[in-house]
């Protein structure tokens, strides 16, 4: 009897205490929402907790009321089986609350399964945003480096025109130089022709003062020899031919060279030259040109002796050389140009230039002693020849072990060349070094070699 009083006095306990639980978890579902979840899964959760929390308290109060009968009753039997009722209560009531648990835990899981998609899906977007970052960040880079390339390049190109401008105001430069030097040397041709102007002059006052003093006699004859008409007549006539001489050399008194003197034969006086005629060419470069050597047709022979090409032959008017001496004398009075300028026969013209040119005398066999600078559409060919001594066919001076002479006709060889004004006419184009030409052997049509001072 002892033992059956204790048992439902233990499930009284049990009782109580469950009843105790289930009292604080409905004050912890009104502190934080029901179930204890947040706002957003309290829906999910609301039906299992009230519902079930509200069937356990509904289970305590039907055994409180049980518990009450038995006690009244006093009756063992009914109370031992009541205990066994509340027991399996009990188990079913720990079953549905195991049920509970494992529903929360399915849940706060579930949420950490979506909260953790939802953190990767974010994660795998920033990524994606980080890849394209890094893309569009290649893409600058690259851009920029093609902007580099190209400001250099552009650097380069700016560079080489502002060389090109160097060499260009260099190349200015030197021309001016030049130019300064021919108008230094002109001004001092012009002092010489002033003082030579001078002079005359001075010759034309004697010549002046000689009329006046002619005058003069002729007046005290006048006054002496009225009478003599004659005399005055004769007088007069001599005194009127004396003011024409005058006057017509006033008007012949010869040029330095054919500066400003048209395209014809002039007589000129260079130093160390008696007064001599020379072929002026005024429509080329300039005009100003003394022709020394003219070739058009084959109507000259050109191949002559050293003796002929020291004097010169030909005839001003055609073909014609001014003579090795005369060149000489000419180039060694100051300093010259020289310009040669070839006609083919189709009809295109080509020049070559030098700006210093100066031969020996005939103890150096007339030696090419200059060229100065070269310029020109024509190849530089005669640079070859410099230093060489005149070569003709009775006269060997090249370096070759044959006469050159002999078959390109007279000129500064060296071992032969590239040039041969002197060699066999051909009134049409062919290619033969036999050929007046000049570098390719192709024949021309005409030539002349002009000189001037610098």
């Amino acid at each position: 009897m002892r033992r059956r009083s204790v048992l439902p006095l233990v499930g009284l306990i049990l009782v109580l205490g469950f009843q105790h639980v289930i009292s604080e978890s409905l004050l912890l579902m009104d502190d934080h929402g029901e179930c204890g979840f947040s706002s957003d899964e309290e829906d999910l959760c609301a039906s299992y907790c009230h519902r079930s929390m509200k069937l356990g308290l509904g289970y305590i109060i039907e055994l409180k009321e049980k518990i009450k009968i038995l006690e009244e009753n006093q009756s063992n039997s009914q109370l031992s089986k009541a205990v066994e009722n509340l027991q399996s209560k009990i188990d079913q009531q720990n079953i549905q609350i195991a049920n509970i648990n494992d529903f929360i835990t399915n849940s706060v899981r579930q949420k950490e399964v979506e909260e953790k998609a939802k953190s990767q899906t974010e994660i795998d977007k920033y990524k994606r945003q980080v890849e394209q970052l890094k893309k569009n960040l290649e893409n600058v880079q690259r851009q920029a480096a093609k902007d580099k390339e190209e400001s250099l390049a552009e650097q380069r190109n700016r560079n080489g025109e502002i060389d090109n401008l160097k060499e260009k105001l260099a190349t200015q430069k030197s021309d001016l130089d030049k130019t300064v030097k021919d108008l230094e040397s002109k001004k001092k041709e012009l002092e010489e022709y002033q003082i030579k102007e001078k002079n005359s002059s001075k010759k034309i006052e004697e010549l002046n003062s000689k009329i006046s003093s002619l005058q003069k006699k002729f007046e005290e004859s006048e006054t002496q020899l009225t009478d003599s008409n004659h005399l005055v007549e004769k007088h007069s006539l001599q005194l009127s031919q004396t003011n024409e001489y005058l006057i017509e050399c006033r008007g012949k008194l010869p040029k330095p060279n054919c500066k400003s003197l048209s395209s014809g034969i002039h007589e000129i006086e260079i130093s160390g030259i008696d007064p001599t005629c020379v072929l002026c060419e005024g429509d080329v470069e300039g005009g100003g040109w003394i022709v020394i050597h003219k070739r058009f047709d084959g109507s000259v022979d050109f191949n002559r002796t050293w003796t002929e090409y020291r004097n010169g032959f030909g005839n001003k008017e055609g073909n014609f050389y001014i003579g090795l001496e005369n060149l000489h004398r000419i180039t060694n009075s100051q300093t010259y140009k020289l310009y040669v300028q070839l006609e083919y026969h189709n009809g295109t013209f080509e020049f070559a230039s030098y700006d210093n040119f100066r031969i020996g005398n005939e103890t150096t066999k007339y030696k090419l002693e200059s060229l100065g600078e070269f310029k020109g559409t024509a190849k530089d060919a005669m640079h070859y020849n410099l230093k060489q001594a005149f070569s003709s066919y009775d006269q060997d001076n090249d370096h070759s072990f044959v006469d050159c002479a002999q078959g390109q006709g007279a000129w500064w060889y060296n071992y032969c060349g590239y040039i041969y004004l002197n060699a066999k006419y051909f009134n049409r184009e062919v290619q033969d070094c036999s050929s007046m030409s000049w570098w390719d052997c192709i024949s021309l049509k005409s030539v002349q070699m002009l000189i001037r001072p610098r």
